[in-house]
């Protein structure tokens, strides 16, 4: 064992499902490093706490010895995280090599060389591995194999770690000096636990309403007109509203993927399975596995809680990657040491109910609202 507690950082990280899961599995996530201001202060006001800061840096130009010195660490045992998704997923554009962000992929490896860690995480879409007919990963392999890591690359399902949705994702773990790399075994599926379904994550929560009603955070309503509602009021659970493309989620069932969106694309989100509306934030949190202490504050626009959301790596998925990487590191795992005092945070909600109100209807979009209409 080492006598000295690991610590890594978080590349790409959102607002930090990653370094959710991984200080939940007892490993240091030292500070989370993303170029979004908004994804930023989610970061810091749901790690801080737990002795994790957040960061804002350019990727594309920063070197491995200044993030260490943002971050105030000398090394690093480990990296993980994941460039943006967008310019691989088969959702969108698909631009692929040819979106500058795909190469931050090449930045994110470049990194990893000059800091030397003892392993590394990556997490992307599976489509990644099709790009360029497979060059782009393979590049990505044989740049980091020369460096002296075994690497394992696969396709995984969240489903698999009790993560409540239909989500898969590519996750490449890097081990140096290692003969062979495992994947922490399945716990849900068959033969093992049954898959975490859609009631047993979000079904003991009320409808949704404002924080003074419900006092639940980020657990607002979307609203419909009264003709999206009507409409919603007759789609059967596990089925698609045809006008709107809307898909309503059934309880029995694995959510579907939840999706981020950029730009001023916004993802149409799943309609609860009992209620005629959207899912909130809260609980599409719930369904990518995030804690009920894991909060948006109110001065975040509810469009970047979604998106975050949508983006962020599942926390309990995550969690059994840092486990496994402890196991074969032979790191030992202290998630006490990292539970912290959620208490102590500044207030996350700044603004009465009416203002939060106010701001949402002045947000409110044509899908919402039903119009998005077929032909």
């Amino acid at each position: 064992m080492t006598k000295r507690a690991p610590i890594g950082i978080e590349l790409f990280a959102g607002c930090g499902g990653m370094s959710t899961g991984f200080l939940d599995a007892g490993l240091h996530v030292a500070a989370g490093f993303e170029l979004d201001d908004r994804a930023v202060d989610a970061y810091g006001y749901n790690h801080a706490y737990r002795g994790s800061k957040g960061f804002k840096a350019d990727l594309a130009e920063a070197s491995g010895k200044s993030l260490l010195q943002t971050a105030g660490i000398k090394k690093v045992d480990f990296i993980v995280g994941g460039p943006p998704c967008q310019p691989f997923s088969i959702v969108g554009k698909r631009l692929g090599t040819a979106d500058p962000r795909a190469d931050l992929l090449s930045h994110f490896a470049s990194i990893v060389e000059e800091l030397s860690p003892k392993a590394f995480l990556f997490e992307n879409v599976p489509n990644l591995g099709k790009i360029d007919e497979g060059q782009v990963l393979a590049r990505f392999l044989s740049r980091v194999r020369k460096l002296g890591f075994a690497v394992r690359a696969e396709v995984v399902a969240a489903a698999d770690y009790g993560v409540p949705q239909l989500r898969k994702r590519l996750v490449v773990l890097g081990l140096r000096g290692a003969n062979r790399v495992k994947f922490p075994e399945p716990t849900h599926g068959p033969l093992r636990l049954p898959y975490v379904s859609t009631a047993d994550a979000i079904g003991d929560l009320p409808d949704a309403a404002e924080f003074g009603a419900c006092g639940i955070f980020n657990h607002e309503p979307t609203f419909h007109s009264p003709d999206m509602r009507a409409r919603l009021s007759k789609l059967q659970p596990g089925k698609r509203e045809k006008g709107s493309f809307h898909d309503r989620l059934h309880s029995e069932r694995l959510s579907y993927t939840l999706r981020a969106g950029s730009g001023n694309f916004s993802p149409l989100r799943p309609i609860h399975y009992e209620f005629d509306r959207v899912i909130t934030v809260r609980e599409s949190a719930r369904i990518q596995s995030f804690s009920d202490e894991f909060i948006w504050p109110d001065r975040i626009p509810r469009l970047q809680q979604y998106r975050q959301v949508g983006n962020a790596v599942p926390p309990l998925m995550a969690r059994a990657f840092a486990i496994s990487m402890a196991e074969q590191c032979e790191w030992k795992l202290t998630p006490k040491k990292f539970v912290g005092d959620a208490t102590g945070r500044p207030a996350a909600m700044a603004m009465s109910d009416d203002e939060r109100l106010q701001k949402r209807l002045s947000r409110t979009r044509g899908a919402s609202l039903g119009l998005r209409l077929a032909g």
